[in-house]
């Protein structure tokens, strides 16, 4: 086989040991036999990452940001990337030694423009970020992923009205619009230098929490078909409003950062050409979806919420979660699968 080039493409923030990991991971121990260059954009990190990677690792190309742009940053490697691949990879996220080429021999076989993996945590492997939180099909774990050169730069990259988190989200959805195919890998692991989360801590009171509900809804508003944008809307509302009341009411910050995430989404719309993909995302895609579609049944309900709230109570996990995901499993696969539209 004519093995084609692969690019790295790191984006690190304050995280030089996990780099220098990463990056001893992929240029050393990797026994793919075409040709490997790595890109690492500094972030304005403060800890001596750039002064590290040009004393240890003076093959990589650097470039170094001035001020932390977040996701945007790697737009600049993107650019710069002269692989026939990109691999989008975190500070501190590596493949394993044989990750590349099993991917490249999938991507062939599948036709693929994309390929997304399992990310598994290295404190515990046995625990799966990808599978805590699905993404499927229809995005995947900016930690590590691959992407045809072509593709990424046609695109022009990460979204920079996005910061952080769900950027791969809107991504996608302008991917798929151009007709490219997405081959999720989970036979390949990533391995994220992360402990898994103890689930003692409530999500609502996490950063995140607030930045993804803001940004899903600038990424309906901007992208969506107006039902399915403000079907959304509505639904993100609704899932704050009842995690407000049923689990944290921390949650109930997220509704005004939905709005404004909405509002600053309707200034810089621009929809998709295939209206396919509004309603698909909208009924398939869990972060848009309606709460009802998981909740236990009204009944059940109604007599377990006096109980609940008295207790204080986190009342149990509905099965019609599990349910959801089961009619869906062509989006959420287990196994090697592609989509496009």
């Amino acid at each position: 086989m004519d093995w084609p080039s692969i690019t790295i493409v790191f984006v690190v923030y304050n995280r030089r040991e996990a780099l220098r990991t990463s990056l001893r991971k992929m240029l050393l121990e990797s026994d793919y036999e075409g040709r490997i260059d790595a890109i690492v954009v500094d972030n304005a990190s403060s800890d001596g990452s750039a002064e590290m990677v040009r004393r240890e690792f003076p093959q990589v190309e650097l470039l170094v940001r001035e001020e932390n742009i977040g996701a945007p940053a790697w737009n600049a490697g993107f650019a710069a990337a002269r692989g026939d691949w990109v691999l989008i990879s975190d500070d501190d996220c590596y493949l394993p030694p044989d990750g590349f080429t099993r991917a490249i021999v999938a991507a062939a076989e599948h036709e693929a423009d994309l390929v997304s993996f399992r990310v598994v945590s290295t404190y515990d492997p046995e625990f799966a970020f990808s599978d805590h939180y699905k993404t499927g099909l229809f995005s995947f774990w900016g930690c590590s992923a691959l992407f045809r050169r072509e593709v990424i730069q046609e695109l022009g990259g990460y979204d920079p009205e996005i910061f952080m988190w769900a950027n791969e989200l809107e991504l996608t959805l302008r991917f798929f619009d151009r007709g490219y195919r997405h081959l999720h890998l989970p036979e390949v692991e990533a391995r994220h230098m992360k402990p898994p989360a103890d689930g003692r801590g409530s999500f609502a009171r996490e950063p995140a929490y607030l930045f993804n509900m803001r940004h899903f809804a600038y990424i309906a508003a901007k992208l969506f078909r107006p039902r399915y944008a403000l079907e959304s809307l509505m639904a993100l509302l609704a899932h704050a409003l009842r995690e407000g009341v049923r689990d944290d009411p921390a949650a109930l910050r997220a509704v005004p950062d939905v709005i404004r995430g909405f509002a600053r989404g309707l200034q810089c719309r621009k929809p998709l050409r295939n209206p396919e993909l509004s309603r698909c995302y909208r009924a398939n895609f869990a972060s848009f979806a309606s709460f009802w579609w998981f909740a236990r049944p009204a009944g059940e309900l109604l007599r377990a919420y006096p109980r609940d709230l008295l207790r204080r109570e986190k009342p149990p996990r509905s099965p019609r979660i599990d349910e959801y995901y089961e009619r869906r499993s062509r989006y959420y696969p287990d196994h090697a699968a592609t989509l496009d539209f």
